[in-house]
């Protein structure tokens, strides 16, 4: 079966003066449709380059980054836009809402992008919403919600055209504890009806919740496995690390 995402040596390297500082270091990684998966690691680790790539808001310095078959990596910025709109649904930190607009407007937004015409734009919006529980709400402005509500209203906006891959980026970071479980309780929810879910996070006890972990340190892959293993989270002072060596996150 081909990966859906599959990562070929990927390296991000940036030059910072006379410095070279190597963000990502031969990062090579396949995940599959339907997967839930947690890319984790702290500040500096990697991660948040290998969003941006999985995310086609970056690209290789070199390597190869595959989404559904297609070298994204090798693709001009308006390709890149046009897979970003077409296959992939951000879930970030910060729910990025528009005040004035309603949830059902809110939702509807990747869809007037994609020229959708205005009855299956709603159609589609109603059900994404009633999918995360909020079908009662269409109408309210995200003010009127609790924070937990106003990220359920964000993986709504994700879902509603039918993405490949869900990118979930520390989706519970603005939220209390309570409220993150509830958060993560729906993306599996979601993996179980079939969505491939990556999810993005500095925190162990976020990343177990996933099947997989693919841990990063210093730009490499240190761990890539069940998240349930022993040796799924790693314990403070096991670094990889090389003297001098700087990394970007």
């Amino acid at each position: 079966m081909r990966p859906l995402i599959e990562f070929d040596s990927v390296c991000k390297y940036y030059q910072m003066g006379d410095t070279t500082v190597k963000a990502a270091d031969h990062i090579s990684m396949k995940i599959n449709k339907g997967e839930f998966v947690a890319i984790v690691g702290q500040s500096g680790s990697g991660k948040s380059t290998c969003m941006n790539i999985i995310g086609c808001l970056d690209v290789p310095t070199a390597g190869r980054y595959r989404l559904n078959g297609q070298d994204v990596g090798r693709m001009k910025s308006e390709q890149l836009a046009e897979v970003r709109n077409n296959q992939l649904g951000f879930i970030f930190q910060q729910y990025n809402l528009l005040p004035r607009l309603t949830l059902l407007e809110n939702v509807e937004v990747p869809l007037v992008y994609a020229n959708v015409p205005r009855s299956e734009r709603r159609a589609r919006a109603k059900a994404a919403l009633e999918q995360v529980g909020l079908g009662s709400k269409l109408y309210n402005k995200p003010n009127q919600l609790s924070g937990g509500q106003q990220q359920r209203v964000s993986i709504a906006r994700a879902l509603v055209h039918d993405p490949a891959v869900l990118l979930a980026d520390e989706p519970t970071g603005a939220l209390d504890s309570h409220t993150s479980r509830e958060v993560l309780g729906l993306l599996q929810d979601l993996h179980q009806q079939g969505h491939t879910v990556v999810l993005i996070t500095h925190d162990n006890s976020i990343a177990v919740q996933a099947e997989r972990i693919i841990r990063l340190e210093d730009g490499r892959v240190v761990y890539d496995g069940d998240a349930h293993a022993p040796d799924a989270v790693v314990q403070p002072g096991a670094q990889l690390s090389q003297p001098g060596r700087e990394v970007r996150s």
